[in-house]
């Protein structure tokens, strides 16, 4: 099994605020996407790394990227992106792990569970839910509560046997994402639903926050700071 890694960062991070964005912004040092970078390029089951960025920033990649790494430009929507980077790997990858920009710190330990999955089928990390959920209705009145035992967030990177990743790109071209705006698709594990193909899970990582928001932010520059997360500089 040879294993490629595909990390989405060609989004503009409307969400973090300040007009940056979230995969640049300095953590510990280094931006934030350097932190997804390493993971996988020093990761001793990954044999490539593609990261994909917006086409002015892919023209003239960053000097920090490591040596090795191949760079192609996105699209508009993420599902765009991630085909541009799933048809820069080589051919004989035939395991392809597709990861968030914005999620600095997937252990090594994260990646070799996913890896050791995505083999035998689609399978994304994923970690419960402790907070009780109550769903709100268009006033914001609590309109019930979501029983918790079943539901999971879900984490990233997500394993894919290639065939089975080029398959659901290609099929959701069709009749499967009629009834779905492109932004609405917010993984390819979602393509794999509405296509029917089983997905299964992996027990993801409490650390490997999503960098979203400021405050995500604060969060992971505590997180380096107090050597939670080694690495910083």
């Amino acid at each position: 099994m040879r294993v490629g890694a595909v990390i989405v960062a060609a989004g503009r991070g409307r969400r973090f605020g300040d007009g940056r964005p979230k995969q640049f912004v300095e953590l510990g040092g280094a931006p934030v996407l350097a932190w997804s970078v390493r993971a996988f390029a020093a990761h001793p089951e990954v044999e490539r790394v593609v990261v994909v960025l917006s086409p002015a920033r892919a023209a003239a990649p960053p000097a920090w990227l490591p040596e090795g790494v191949t760079v192609v430009p996105g699209g508009v929507a993420r599902a765009d992106s991630v085909r541009a980077g799933v048809g820069a790997l080589a051919e004989e990858i035939d395991v392809v792990l597709v990861h968030d920009g914005a999620r600095p710190f997937p252990s090594a330990a994260l990646i070799s569970r996913v890896i050791g999955s995505a083999g035998r089928g689609p399978v994304i990390p994923v970690i419960g839910i402790e907070d009780t959920v109550k769903r709100v209705d268009g006033r914001g009145r609590v309109a019930e509560t979501v029983p918790r035992e079943d539901l999971r967030r879900v984490q990233t990177p997500q394993g894919f046997p290639r065939e089975v990743l080029a398959r659901t790109h290609a099929l959701g071209d069709g009749a499967a994402w009629a009834e779905h705006d492109a932004a609405s698709l917010t993984d390819d594990a979602m393509l794999c639903e509405l296509l029917g193909i089983d997905v299964a899970t992996v027990e993801g990582d409490p650390s490997n926050l999503k960098i979203t928001t400021p405050g995500d932010l604060a969060i992971a520059r505590r997180m380096v700071e107090s050597g939670v997360i080694p690495g910083g500089t």
